[in-house]
């Protein structure tokens, strides 16, 4: 009579099979759930598309401006997310594929309606901040950045008044 444990060891385990069938299908599975679902790194590849399809740089960042799509939270972060490593300068200017200028108010009410408020309302007070005031906040934030500089530029204000003072 043939040993049992032969036979075992030589049939398939239909159990292990199917976990190493479904363990394998796990990646395919989830990137079937993902398709089409918001991506927040999406506008990594903004400046390419714009680039490769002979488009002003910024385009794609204005078309979510513009355009609302499944998701503004997610298409508000993507503009974020571009405005934080391009700026503003590509985004907030005339654009001849549109044929038309985006203002700090167009992308203020993007950015609103995705939910970032505060982000909104500091974008819009900066654009409203006068050139003036506002190159004179940015020296102001440099100077105090380095106190060194800071101590120079009192001495000679401080030499300048007293000599001043003395005519």
């Amino acid at each position: 009579m043939p040993d049992s444990s032969e036979n075992s060891s030589s049939s398939i385990d239909p159990i292990s099979i199917g976990i190493k069938v479904v363990t394998s299908a796990i990646p395919f599975i989830i990137s079937a759930i993902n398709r089409g679902k918001p991506n927040p790194n999406d506008w990594q590849g903004w400046v390419a598309l714009d680039n490769r399809k002979g488009f002003p740089v910024g385009t794609n960042a204005i078309s979510w401006i513009i355009d609302d799509g499944q998701s503004i939270e997610n298409e508000a972060l993507n503009i974020l997310q571009y405005i934080k490593n391009y700026g503003t300068q590509d985004v907030l200017t005339y654009n001849s594929h549109f044929n038309r200028t985006i203002t700090a108010n167009d992308l203020a009410n993007k950015l609103r309606r995705g939910g970032y408020i505060n982000e909104a309302n500091f974008l819009l007070k900066q654009a409203n901040t006068p050139e003036p005031l506002k190159a004179l906040n940015e020296t102001l934030t440099n100077l105090t950045k380095s106190p060194s500089k800071l101590i120079l530029y009192a001495g000679i204000g401080l030499g300048l008044y007293l000599i001043l003072k003395n005519k």
